[in-house]
């Protein structure tokens, strides 16, 4: 949850000082000295090697320390060391010498709480103690130490605070606050504490709110930021916590309302802000509130489409609008409005069609367009539109035989493939079809065949191939076909019992069990 290219962390530039001119040339040749191992350490850093870079680090350190021990008044000097101590560790996290960082962030904090305790009305001492605070929160979430890691990015959140109060045009400072409230709520999710996790994230909205208005700001890192909300909030969800993850969502829905306040022409954000709309949407459609889902699609369809989203051009708003229009069918089908939800399922499943064309070898692309088309076959068989939902199954065929023909041993591919299959049968036996029925479920019988031969380990695909046993069984059966029916039945019955005596079975097992079981007792 914490990956180092998902986080901003503002780097302290280290302060160069005037030497006033009475000090003695030794002093300032070593100052300068200090300074310029601090930069080759840097960069012996970046390029990973560590060992020289540890070296001039620590020569580095020895001479601000030596300059420190003369001149201990001079603060200039004690902030230099504190800056290099910090810098120091920061190189040695960025290649993976966590415990040896520990020792230099202390240092500089124990410098810099020293500072600041001298001269509390100073807010450069004041900063500087926050990024002490702060990089010795991230390594304590790195050492997996939360509740160290949240007190110290709590006290760097309340010094911050009081920072921003003091100079509330600092746009650097009212960054800083906003990343750390974000790890404040990271740390207590982690911590399992979602509703002061949804607390602590609520508070970016107000500290973002009080940035001022910059020339050509970047506004990649608040952009970082939503996502990493995005993120949180979809894990919790995982966790059966849709009410804060709900928050959470809002809070990175208004992050990106803001930016677009700020970069009206910035139609990454604007897409950004649709695909969070979606997140939202689709959680409020599980937690059975479909008309306020419609209105957040809308929204977000409004949006997308003042985008060109519908463009032949796999772009992500694009895809977006795909998923938008998707979650518009969902919430439409939970109020029963249903040529509403086919009329949306359809434009999602042409959206995505056209994607595909453009992105041929994006899995995700393919896995949408198939559940899409799976979800509009089944309500208009449900709607007893069994010509269209064949033709949504046959669409589906189409990409799911490409892409597991290209990878014949993939099981994902092929067991999607089969459950495809399965439907088109099952509409051809509704529409009185028998023979383009079995002949549909046959198919799919020699592709779990043929998988279950490359993963004889697989529990799951012997499951999934009894109960296409048992679905064949019946058909036999309606056919008259007793002997292939039984065969069938029997084939299903033993290879559920087996995995019931080894604890595989899950309930949809057991289901088919009992009902093998029924059909073999009935007389042939």
């Amino acid at each position: 949850m914490f990956p180092n290219d998902r986080r901003v962390f503002l780097a302290i530039s280290l302060l160069v000082l005037s030497t006033p001119s009475v000090l003695a040339e030794p002093l300032s040749v070593a100052l300068d000295r200090a300074a310029n191992l601090t930069k080759r350490g840097e960069d012996l850093g970046i390029q990973q090697k560590v060992d020289d870079a540890i070296a001039a680090f620590q020569e580095a350190s020895t001479l601000y320390q030596k300059l420190v021990d003369q001149k201990p008044a001079d603060i200039a000097y004690r902030r230099n060391l504190a800056v290099c101590c910090e810098k120091f560790g920061n190189m040695l996290i960025g290649n993976d010498r966590i415990d040896r960082a520990v020792a230099n962030y202390q240092k500089s904090l124990e410098i810099r709480q020293i500072l600041a305790n001298q001269d509390p009305g100073n807010q450069d001492r004041l900063h500087d103690l926050t990024m002490s605070l702060a990089c010795m929160g991230r390594i304590s979430v790195l050492q997996h130490q939360l509740s160290a890691g949240l007190q110290f990015y709590q006290n760097a959140c309340s010094l911050g605070d009081r920072l921003i109060r003091r100079n509330p045009k600092n746009y650097a400072w009212i960054t800083e606050l906003a990343i750390n409230e974000d790890w404040v709520g990271e740390i207590l999710l982690l911590l399992n504490s979602y509703d002061d996790a949804a607390d602590a994230c609520a508070l970016i909205i107000d500290t973002v709110k009080t940035l001022p208005d910059a020339a050509n700001s970047d506004l990649s890192w608040l952009a970082q930021l939503s996502v990493n909300l995005d993120d949180a909030a979809s894990l919790i969800v995982t966790k059966g916590k849709p009410d804060q993850a709900l928050r959470i969502f809002q809070v990175a829905r208004g992050l990106r309302q803001q930016m677009i306040q700020r970069d009206g022409a910035n139609q990454d954000i604007k897409c950004d802000l649709a695909l969070g709309l979606g997140n939202i949407a689709s959680l409020l459609v599980s937690r059975g509130e479909p008309m306020e889902a419609l209105t957040v699609c809308q929204e977000g369809v409004e949006s997308l489409n003042a985008l060109d989203a519908t463009a032949d051009n796999g772009s992500k708003a694009q895809l977006a609008l795909g998923r938008i229009l998707e979650t518009y069918g969902s919430a439409a089908e939970f109020l029963h409005r249903y040529d509403e939800a086919l009329e949306h399922f359809d434009q999602s499943a042409s959206i995505f069609e056209k994607a595909n064309a453009k992105l041929s070898s994006d899995t995700g692309v393919k896995q949408a367009l198939c559940r899409v088309l799976t979800r509009f076959g089944s309500l208009l068989i449900n709607r007893r539109r069994y010509p269209d939902a064949l033709n949504a199954y046959q669409r589906a065929r189409t990409v799911l035989t490409a892409a597991y023909q290209a990878n014949p041993s993939d099981s994902t591919w092929g067991v999607e493939l089969t459950v495809d299959l399965e439907a088109i049968g099952y509409v051809f036996s509704a529409q009185k079809m028998a023979g383009e029925a079995l002949n549909s479920y046959k198919e799919a019988r020699g592709i779990l065949e043929k998988l279950r031969r490359l993963h004889p380990e697989s529990h799951e695909l012997d499951e999934t191939f009894a109960g296409t046993e048992l679905a064949l069984g019946k058909l036999l059966r309606e056919q008259g076909e007793s002997k292939d029916a039984r065969a069938a039945f029997e084939q299903c019955s033993q290879i559920l019992y087996r995995l019931s005596e080894t604890g595989h079975l899950d309930e949809q097992g057991v289901t088919w069990l009992h009902e093998a079981d029924m059909q073999l007792r009935q007389p042939f």
